[in-house]
């Protein structure tokens, strides 16, 4: 019943060179992929040594856009292999993970629905504590593709990154579809 989004379809934010950026024009606003059935539960693995405050910072940046979630402290747990159903999960890379990236994001959809029904985020420590990252990787967990606007959240490349939201707000989605 599920499909999986394949591994050269995964999200990352890349470590970008020392070269000055090509300033580019964006046109037209944030694509989403799919959106999740119900407000996803996020569980945090313990080995990935994010704190609770870095996890609800970032939680809160989406909450304040509109999104909702369940999480709870007791979320932090040990032995977190796969997420379950109507869950974000946020754990260590796998195998073959580059070191050029900083974070992954790999989404979990229905066959009959299309809706995002789970999601896993892999990220290591010493990432998780950089600002951003993990809100960016929320946002494709949430079903955001990158977005190459300069400051803007969903920025493919962390140092042309921001906290621009500007396309993600929940109430201007519902106001696309009227």
């Amino acid at each position: 019943m599920l499909s999986c989004i394949s591994s050269t379809e995964l999200q990352n934010i890349i470590y970008v060179s020392e070269q000055k950026p090509i300033d580019a024009f964006v046109i037209g606003k944030p694509i989403r992929k799919a959106e999740w059935e119900t407000p996803p539960k996020v569980r945090v693995c313990a080995s990935t040594q994010l704190t609770m405050y870095r996890v609800e910072n970032a939680v809160k940046y989406w909450e304040r856009l509109g999104y909702k979630f369940e999480y709870a402290y007791k979320d932090f747990i040990i032995d977190c292999m796969n997420p379950r159903y109507g869950e974000i999960i946020i754990t260590l890379p796998e195998g073959g993970f580059s070191a050029n990236h900083m974070a992954a994001t790999r989404l979990y959809t229905s066959n009959s629905t299309g809706k995002i029904v789970m999601a896993k985020i892999f990220i290591l420590p010493k990432n998780g504590r950089k600002e951003r990252v993990l809100e960016h990787e929320l946002g494709h967990a949430l079903g955001w593709r990158h977005y190459s606007e300069r400051q803007h959240i969903m920025h493919p490349n962390w140092k042309d990154g921001g906290f621009n939201s500007k396309g993600l707000r929940k109430t201007d989605l519902t106001n696309d579809k009227k």
